[in-house]
């Protein structure tokens, strides 16, 4: 009898042909080692160099490997989507194919989920990252527990963490079209805990996250799991309107007893670029929110599979069951 699927990787991929063989084999030898059933899920999210070949080789050669090819790039959160909705392991793997998170720390993180928890994340001890990358992440997780009103343990929102077969079916029963698996694995509450991986640089290549992409995704996030910036709108909105209105009283009682001669241009000007600006800002925010509404209404799919690839053994397998 077939053993049950124990560990489920599931593993995004853009550009990442210089990092795939290492990967692939690191990878085989820790799961070997550690002595489960497992499969291995290579999302290929519109790759444009030959990414998709070597999955491909590795999924023809190795049973326990699927390689899914996305239409287009879709994004790192729709690809690890598209690998959940395939996952049929008790544990789902999320690594990254830059081997900054060194797949021998599987192990780690495989021996803590064992103790019953349903949410295992690495904190990567010694992180190699530029000191923009650190501050910045720094930043957000501390804006998003402010505005949230959640506490974020060390590293939750790191991409490199095990879950339960439990968290993935609530994930995928999820049917919004846009929202951060870190962030959502932390909303549905369940049972976490981190365990101090190792953490290198990038084996070859470039991050594909640069700064404005980090940027809007920080707002994208934001947006998507809290009504503050518009609840921040209406509020600031009152504060400016009841200035406006002690300034007016001000402005007409210097008036009365003879203070002001001639109005001032220049702060007139002022006056009107700032409250422009404002609004324009106000309108930006509400924009944002009508926009997500907008996405979500047209209902399109989050990403669109244009092959899988198994291997034949697999093929048989999958043809005698049907």
């Amino acid at each position: 009898m077939e053993r049950q699927l124990e560990i489920s990787i599931i593993v995004p991929v853009y550009n990442e042909e210089p990092n795939l063989q290492e990967l692939y084999q690191r990878l085989t030898k820790t799961l070997t080692g550690i002595g489960k059933n497992y499969e291995i899920i290579f999302i290929d999210d519109g790759s444009s160099d030959a990414s998709i070949t070597l999955l491909q080789e590795f999924a023809s050669q190795d049973p326990h490997v699927i390689a899914i090819k996305l239409t287009r790039n879709f994004g790192q959160h729709p690809a690890i989507t598209a690998g959940l909705h395939t996952a049929k392991g008790r544990a789902v793997v999320l690594i990254d194919a830059d081997l900054q998170n060194p797949p021998e720390e599987i192990t780690k993180l495989y021996e803590k989920f064992c103790e019953g928890i349903d949410v295992v994340y690495g904190i990567r001890a010694n992180r190699v990252d530029v000191g923009w990358r650190k501050s910045g992440s720094n930043f957000v997780m501390w804006l998003i527990e402010k505005l949230l009103g959640v506490k974020i343990p060390d590293d939750m929102i790191s991409g490199f963490r095990i879950i339960s077969h439990k968290v993935v079916a609530a994930l995928n029963s999820i049917r919004e079209q846009q929202y951060d698996t870190s962030i959502m694995m932390l909303w549905l509450g369940f049972s976490h805990a981190g365990v101090a991986v190792r953490h290198d640089s990038r084996n070859a290549g470039e991050s594909k996250y640069t700064t404005w992409k980090l940027i809007y995704l920080t707002l994208d996030m934001l947006v998507g799991f809290s009504d503050f910036p518009l609840r921040a709108a209406s509020i600031m909105g009152s504060v400016l309107a009841l200035l406006s209105i002690l300034v007016g009283l001000y402005m007409a009682i210097q008036k009365i007893v003879g203070i002001i001669d001639v109005p001032g241009y220049a702060s007139i000007f002022v006056g009107i670029t700032f409250l422009a600006g404002i609004q324009l800002l106000f309108l930006g925010i509400i924009g944002e929110y009508v926009a997500r509404i907008h996405r979500e209404m047209k209902g399109r799919p989050y990403y669109v599979i244009s092959e899988v690839y198994t291997s034949i053994k697999e093929k048989l397998k999958i043809a005698a069951k049907g």
